[in-house]
């Protein structure tokens, strides 16, 4: 019973978190019409699940171990369970206020919050990893200025390059490769090695293949940059006539 109801408990949490989350990375694609809404959801709930499945065992960890240390609970472990329920209910209830009121907050902040508050609570401040904390709140302080930056930077040049310039249609033609293989060679950084490791593995063991390691992300990554620039040509072409970019809204 106790299962059903923690199970049922990180549902509500997941439904919370994804409701802000998706809000979060797709809402500057939405407003500015470059998706539709249901092209947003289709999107975000494919990346969000890869994102968890292929990279969110990190976090898991880092939260799990690295907030509040496990061993401190060895004698006490139904205080442990006790409090990471706590969490959840904590981090579902912030999540379904701060939605509802349009606050677009970080899910992530919440759940550590949360773990430091009850594990202070429980067995005091010493039971908190102030090196973790230290780490975590400096990522909160210098994210957003990194962002910011790198934001600043590539719309100065989009709008050096393609919009202050009077054919912006032609300069967007000819920059859309080079963005392409900007995006796809970032998104291939990150997460391109972890997907094609079971096909790079498969054709080492299958065909006895030497294979170096980032071959076949390279690959994955060139072949949908090409990709991606020939739809995005598609599109510009079947929308061209009524486009105007940096114009009239």
């Amino acid at each position: 019973m106790f299962t059903i109801f923690v199970t049922l408990l990180a549902l509500y949490v997941a439904f919370n978190l994804g409701a802000n989350d998706v809000a979060n990375a797709m809402g500057t694609s939405v407003g500015s019409k470059a998706v539709t809404l249901r092209q947003a959801l289709i999107i975000a709930g494919v990346l969000e699940f890869t994102g968890a499945v292929l990279f969110g065992h990190e976090v898991s960890e880092t939260l799990a171990t690295k907030i509040a240390n496990p061993a401190l609970f060895v004698a006490a472990p139904q205080m442990l369970l006790t409090g990471m329920v706590t969490v959840l209910i904590a981090s579902g209830v912030w999540l379904q206020i701060a939605t509802s009121r349009g606050l677009p907050v970080s899910s992530s902040h919440a759940v550590v919050g949360a773990i430091a508050g009850f594990s202070w609570v429980a067995l005091g401040a010493n039971a908190i990893d102030w090196s973790s904390i230290k780490l975590i709140t400096f990522g909160w302080i210098v994210t957003p200025v990194i962002s910011g930056a790198i934001a600043a930077l590539f719309y100065s040049q989009v709008k050096r390059w393609i919009l202050d310039q009077p054919n912006q249609i032609a300069q967007l033609k000819e920059w859309i490769p080079w963005l392409s293989a900007l995006l796809l060679g970032i998104f291939g950084i990150i997460v391109l090695p972890s997907l094609t490791q079971g096909v790079t593995n498969f054709l080492i063991s299958q065909f006895d293949l030497n294979i170096p390691t980032h071959d076949i992300p390279i690959l994955t990554g060139a072949v949908a940059a090409v990709g991606l620039t020939f739809y995005s040509w598609r599109e510009l072409e079947d929308k061209g006539d009524s486009l105007e970019i940096g114009g009239v809204g």
